[in-house]
């Protein structure tokens, strides 16, 4: 899992030198993926699992857009862990090919083993559109739940295959934690979008 992290991380950051020239994504997209590898990492051991979810942005006015996401995991011995995402989030572009976003949503967890936590989280992170179809994104984020608290980050990179339609693969890592209980989380995600 860590060099999936270190690959898409690098991926990220090399390309953002040669984003100019390139044109980028609409802001509005319904995503369905899977979630090829995932991982709860804790001081007790690991679990892995797969799982699949969809994700949408909607825009509402010229910048401010709506967050949706739902996403089921399922880890060896321990069931199923569901997410509920939905916020509202800015986007503004800082200079050609590259936009700011900003980003606060509520988030839920849901578990078989009993897990039920509620919160927020904040993130804020660009976009660089680095050829005419390549947009890359990253961010940095904190999330508060009931019993734990964290920085979460994000990195991906989308294909615009058509003007509606795009394929993404994305890295998110979510680390958790309670007065010395430490959880991370941490989803390899693949998948397609339509856009309007």
């Amino acid at each position: 899992m860590k060099h999936y992290q270190a690959g898409l991380c690098a991926l990220v950051l090399s390309a953002a030198a040669f984003h100019a020239g390139a044109q980028q994504a609409s802001v509005g997209h319904i995503d369905g993926y899977v979630v090829i590898d995932s991982e709860i990492e804790t001081g007790g051991g690991d679990l892995d699992g797969d799982g699949f979810g969809t994700k949408g942005r909607f825009l509402i006015a010229d910048q401010w857009f709506l967050t949706a996401e739902y996403q089921t995991v399922d880890y060896d011995f321990v069931g199923d862990l569901d997410q509920l995402r939905f916020g509202a989030g800015l986007t503004a572009p800082l200079r050609q090919n590259v936009n700011m976003v900003g980003r606060l949503e509520y988030i839920n967890l849901d578990s078989d083993g009993g897990t039920d936590d509620d919160g927020f989280g904040v993130h804020g992170g660009l976009e660089f559109g680095l050829a005419p179809q390549f947009t890359a994104h990253g961010s940095i984020g904190f999330v508060q739940l009931d019993d734990l608290d964290g920085p979460e980050f994000l990195v991906g990179l989308r294909y615009q295959a058509t003007p509606q339609i795009s394929i993404f693969g994305d890295y998110r890592m979510t680390q958790l934690s309670d007065r010395g209980f430490d959880q991370d989380i941490n989803d390899l995600r693949l998948g397609a979008g339509y856009h309007f």
